[in-house]
């Protein structure tokens, strides 16, 4: 059993830090197959929801150099280590940081182009609320971009279900995910790739 298993969900002090570095390093094969799935051009607003370590908005930052890049996590130590990550990025305004939960966002409605969430939606305290905002701050036609190494189908369930009873998460299926996106107001797909699953949404005008 990892003993630093309840960092996972809000990283805090030297262990947070331990699981933030490590998710910085072993979440890059995911990172790397969502881009390939998001739009090659952005200039607009993107928000990284749970950036955790920040490796992921150092991604978009290269990938996007040109947008404006929000990031928020319920964790400020997550964020301290994100604006070291990214402090070139931060440093020329390009990357706000935020303390804030997914189902409370500090933005106005339809502020974003595009909103990603890698790795997190499964301790989020209420998925379908934290979709119905995400929805709210998504501009219509803008992506909404859910990516999870872990999927039901992909495997052995019965391993996953003692993954998250160890790690207290929230896994749900494809087709779940998919209905609960289409309710708020996203027209939603599933890829399934070599190391995870991106749930990317567009929202409805």
């Amino acid at each position: 059993m990892d003993e630093l298993k309840d960092q996972y969900r809000g990283p805090q002090g030297e262990g947070g830090r331990t699981v933030l570095l490590r998710m910085n390093e072993h979440h890059v094969p995911l990172w790397d197959e969502c881009l390939s799935r998001l739009p090659s051009d952005l200039d607009g607003s993107v928000l990284d929801v749970g950036c955790g370590g920040g490796g992921f908005l150092r991604k978009l930052s290269e990938r996007y150099p040109y947008a404006m890049l929000f990031g928020v996590d319920i964790s400020e130590d997550a964020l301290s280590m994100t604006a070291d990550v990214n402090a070139d990025v931060v440093s020329s305004g390009g990357l706000e940081l935020h303390l804030a939960s997914v189902d409370s966002l500090p933005f106005g409605d339809g502020s974003f182009d595009m909103v990603t969430a890698m790795e997190t939606y499964f301790f989020w305290p209420d998925l379908q609320a934290g979709l119905r905002e995400l929805a709210r701050v998504v501009s219509p036609g803008g992506i909404l971009a859910v990516g999870s190494e872990l999927r039901y189908g992909s495997g052995d369930d019965s391993e996953i279900d003692a993954k998250c009873e160890e790690y207290e998460m929230r896994l749900v299926r494809d087709v779940e995910m998919l209905s609960l996106m289409d309710a708020c107001g996203f027209d939603a797909e599933a890829f399934v790739g070599d190391h995870g699953v991106l749930y990317r949404g567009v929202r409805r005008f």
